[in-house]
């Protein structure tokens, strides 16, 4: 699979995130955000409830809480999609296999050498 990356920036108007970004509100998808110089990937997510598009912009706004997560700068960040508009579990099944693909430097979890992936099986979550 070959991921395209992208600026999540409208370069028409630098305080909007890109129309591309802005089309994924109420989708289902896996993203992979990096480097934009070096191309080291930083983080690999993924939403199958609908909410691609809040759940990838969060990264580049503070937030916090039980769910926060890393942020970003989204002007040294480039960004790709998959897997959109997947069944849920076939969204959940690629985040990992690209978790373990491309070793992202701020996921926890997946990582090659896991044991806890052992009993791991997306054919458990049910599509809404």
């Amino acid at each position: 699979m070959s991921l395209r990356f992208r600026s999540v920036v409208d370069r028409r108007d630098i305080l909007r995130y890109a129309p591309w970004v802005r089309e994924l509100k109420d989708r289902n998808g896996v993203y992979v955000i990096r480097d934009a110089l070096d191309g080291d990937v930083y983080y690999v997510g993924e939403s199958h409830s609908g909410r691609l598009y809040s759940t990838l912009t969060r990264h580049f706004q503070f937030w916090d809480g039980y769910t926060a997560g890393t942020t970003y700068d989204r002007d040294g960040v480039e960004v790709a999609v998959s897997h959109l508009d997947e069944p849920s579990r076939d969204v959940i099944r690629a985040q990992v296999e690209l978790i373990v693909a491309l070793a992202p430097i701020d996921n926890s979890h997946h990582q090659l050498g896991d044991d806890d992936d052992d009993d791991f099986d997306p054919s458990e979550f049910q599509d809404d």
